[in-house]
């Protein structure tokens, strides 16, 4: 079976700008992309456009993909109670056997499956965890259509 490793690891901060921040310092990351909602469209903020503009234009931050050399982060809006420290979601890189595979027996186990897209797929254990099934080379790709900013 084709589980290559760790995709991307997602966590949940009380607000992104700033948790992009501490994490790009704190491991020497560059920003790969941010998305966020304007006037109710979800996308992708403009590449060269930073928080401060893109706020000051009305989107609201919801998340920041990071990344230097293997290891690709990102920081989500939480909702709700403070989230420090908290996994949102773990994303393995798989291959399309290993996808289908993994697919089928957690449907068979009862996890409840969501297949949102070809390559990408959301899976939630027993335990409440999250796991993303990506076969999507890393790093994270864009998911969205560039917020008009």
């Amino acid at each position: 079976m084709g589980i290559r490793g760790l995709h991307h690891l997602v966590l949940l901060v009380d607000d992104v700008p700033d948790g992009e921040a501490f994490y790009r310092e704190l491991f020497d990351m560059e920003v790969l992309f941010r998305e966020g909602v304007l006037d109710g469209t979800v996308g992708t903020v403009p590449d060269g456009v930073g928080w401060d503009e893109a706020i000051s234009k009305g989107a609201t931050p919801t998340m920041s993909f990071l990344g230097r050399d293997e290891f690709f982060l990102a920081v989500a809006q939480a909702d709700g109670e403070p989230s420090a420290g908290r996994v949102d979601h773990v994303a393995l890189a798989v291959d399309e056997p290993a996808f289908e595979a993994i697919t089928d027996r957690a449907e068979s186990v009862g996890c409840e499956v969501e297949q949102n897209a070809a390559h990408h797929r959301i899976l939630r254990d027993a335990f409440g965890m999250e796991w993303e099934l990506n076969a999507n080379p890393p790093p994270p790709s864009r998911a969205f259509e560039p917020l008009d900013i």
